[in-house]
């Protein structure tokens, strides 16, 4: 084999090699969470101090099961700093899924949930929270009494 083949053969393993070793070192996204398979987005709600917004609560559903889903999250410059991050999903009345549940200590620093809740045919009741640097950030009632049906 001359110098050029064998030159060719080392490149080309390097340029195939090379791809897959930068991807496989990537870390995974801390900003993950997710409802599954099946679970189409339905919108997202901020979570605000004021005027700043430290994260979102995004609602999906899944048309097949009749169950929504909820998970908050801190924004992407805030993962592992924000401290306290909660997330609830309701029917309005006594049906609540909650994560953490009530009275817990744990502190997600990244994202809550996903919480999952059969709402086939009902108003979607949703609540996220963090607090960042002793501030409380919350969607509110922005996600009360929405997407019913």
């Amino acid at each position: 084999m001359s110098l050029r083949s064998k030159l060719s053969a080392v490149l080309a393993a390097c340029v195939v090699t090379i791809p897959l070793s930068a991807v496989a070192a990537q870390p995974a996204s801390a900003t993950g969470g997710s409802c599954g398979s099946g679970y189409n987005f339905l919108s997202s709600y901020p979570m605000r101090y004021g005027d700043a917004v430290g994260g979102s609560l995004d609602l999906y559903y899944n048309p097949s099961n009749g169950y929504n889903c909820a998970i908050a999250r801190a924004k992407a410059a805030w993962d592992g700093v924000a401290h306290h991050i909660k997330v609830m999903l309701s029917d309005g009345g006594s049906r609540i899924v909650r994560d953490p549940a009530l009275n817990s200590t744990a502190n997600y620093r990244y994202y809550a949930g996903p919480v999952k809740l059969y709402l086939k045919n009902t108003c979607v009741y949703a609540d996220g929270q963090l607090t960042y640097n002793g501030d409380w950030y919350r969607t509110g009632d922005a996600a009360f009494g929405v997407h019913c049906g």
